[in-house]
């Protein structure tokens, strides 16, 4: 497990950035603080949890919770998030955690030698931190949500990471290195403290694929897994924009218009209060999507001998009559190929509700240097017809316009940062 998450051994530095507990802002009460650079890996989807939480119970103004609320809502995500990541066939959840006792202990230690040791000595290392861990295993969520109510678990700099390892343990070692297909990698770089796609995927989708596209790919031979199904947290990114990946439609279209937002080095959220954002799939979205499984180099057809499975995936008339007819319309130059458009049209006229034209947007970047006050950033979206928005050296625009290409946005203040 150390290995998972650390690699073969970690800088005591990096170790030491992730060791935070969860608090909240005073002018945001739902706002996680980010300390430093790295565990917003973790941070991040806690914090979206957090938001889809409030949305879905329609509370209108964040900054009117109250604490204990706050409080409760935090529980609330983690129980989702060990939920989530639960193993298949077994419902069983691990949490792993440091005993209040024993961290007050460790940092009475820890003060006495201050004066004698550099700071970076003054840490717990990895190794004791292992020796201190309870484990406890409870049958269901509900059993879990009853125990972090009656208990007070969380409150010491331990906090992110005994999260972190309660998600592995829950989850199952074997079962995340099967899922990342790559053994080498670990969930933390171990030398420059960032999480892994692999643990940001796993936290938002309870699966630790590393790719982001949609469904199943062959290269060269080998099959490379990526998100299979709709999720409820998004994820868009900035890296899209370079070329360097291809985030599918199961993260950039979630069910709650909710979405993690990746820089190179970071990671913010985005959302909205508006549930147009989040529209569950049309049958003509449903159609594209199954289209592009059997189209996997994404060439925008297929061969027209693959019309009647695709056809049958979408549970329509598939006989062999009915085929060689539409192949005459999908087709009408016999060139043995199936354009999407032409799919389209013929079989899915209707593109179904539209989203909205304009809209409100609101980041939150949790790293303290970054966003001093914790404050949530308010901006008006605007959809540009036929257009696409200007986003040169903008790399907030560049990134939402990976999910609406002719977007353009108005921040209240000034535009926050994915850094």
């Amino acid at each position: 497990v150390k290995t998972l998450v650390f690699g073969e051994g970690i800088n005591q530095t990096v170790f030491e950035r992730w060791l935070q507990p969860f608090k909240f802002y005073k002018d945001e009460p739902i706002a996680l603080v980010q300390e430093s650079g790295g565990p917003c890996a973790v941070l991040a989807p806690i914090q979206a949890s957090i938001i889809r939480k409030c949305l879905q119970d329609k509370i209108q103004n964040f900054r009117e919770l109250s604490k204990d609320t706050a409080n409760s809502l935090l529980l609330g995500a983690i129980c989702e998030i060990l939920s989530r990541c639960r193993q298949t066939g077994n419902n069983s959840i691990t949490l792993a955690t440091v005993s209040q006792e024993v961290a007050s202990v460790w940092q009475d230690s820890l003060q006495c030698n201050s004066s004698k040791r550099m700071r970076c000595d003054d840490t717990v290392d990895v190794e004791t931190l292992h020796t201190c861990l309870n484990l406890e295993t409870f049958p269901s969520p509900t059993k879990l949500a009853q125990f972090l109510d009656e208990n007070e678990v969380f409150g010491t700099k331990y906090d992110i990471v005994c999260l972190l390892y309660s998600v592995i343990l829950t989850k199952g070692a074997s079962a995340i290195n099967e899922e990342r297909q790559d053994m080498e990698e670990s969930l933390i770089n171990p030398e420059f403290g960032h999480g892994s796609q692999s643990l940001v995927n796993l936290l938002i989708t309870g699966q630790a694929n590393q790719n982001v596209f949609d469904g199943v790919r062959d290269l060269c031979g080998m099959n490379l897994t990526g998100i299979c199904q709709q999720s409820d947290i998004g994820f868009l990114s900035y890296l899209e924009c370079l070329r360097y990946l291809e985030v599918g439609e199961n993260l950039k279209s979630p069910k709650y218009p909710i979405w993690l937002l990746g820089s190179e080095t970071h990671i913010t959220l985005l959302w909205s209060q508006d549930a147009r954002l989040a529209n569950q799939r049309s049958p003509r979205d449903l159609a594209i999507m199954a289209f592009n499984e059997i189209d996997k180099d994404q060439a925008g057809f297929i061969p027209s001998t693959s019309l009647q499975n695709l056809l049958s995936k979408l549970e329509l008339f598939s006989e062999d009559e009915y085929i060689k007819i539409m192949l005459e319309k999908v087709d009408p130059d016999k060139l043995g190929i199936v354009l999407l458009p032409l799919f389209l049209d013929e079989f899915f006229p209707c593109s179904g509700q539209l989203a909205p034209d304009t809209f409100t947007l609101h980041h939150y970047n949790g790293l303290r240097k970054s966003n001093s006050s914790g404050k949530f950033a308010k901006g008006n979206a605007v959809i540009l017809e036929g257009v696409h928005g200007k986003a040169d050296g903008n790399q907030m625009l560049q990134t939402l316009q990976t999910k609406w290409p002719s977007i353009a946005i108005d921040w209240e203040d000034a535009t926050p940062s994915l850094n």
